[in-house]
């Protein structure tokens, strides 16, 4: 009986890993194919003389995702600190966005 329960332990910790391994594949080809959006708007608005302050956002955007991960896990004052000044850098930048600068 108690080898039953050991082997069903293992099964499902096997089954986790492998959909641990599927989601982190996929989190890295979303973020691959991401990074070569941003790297496509960059060149068109470069090419256009255009302002950067969209791609700047993204990126804003992104760092202000992955910091806020930092705080759900740590907890750590510099991390909301960052958090902090990341979100008014974003709300900042969307600001010039939507007025056109």
């Amino acid at each position: 009986m108690n080898k039953d329960k050991i082997l069903r332990a293992a099964q499902l910790a096997n089954d986790d890993e492998g959909k641990r391994n599927t989601i982190l594949k996929d989190q890295s080809i979303i973020f691959g194919f991401c990074s070569l959006g941003l790297l496509f708007i960059l060149i068109i608005q470069l090419l256009h003389h255009e302002s950067l302050n969209t791609v700047f956002f993204l990126v804003l955007l992104g760092g202000l995702g992955i910091e806020i991960s930092q705080v759900i896990k740590k907890r750590s004052i510099i991390s909301i600190l960052t958090s902090i000044l990341l979100i008014v850098a974003v709300v900042y930048t969307a600001w010039l966005i939507i007025i056109g600068k």
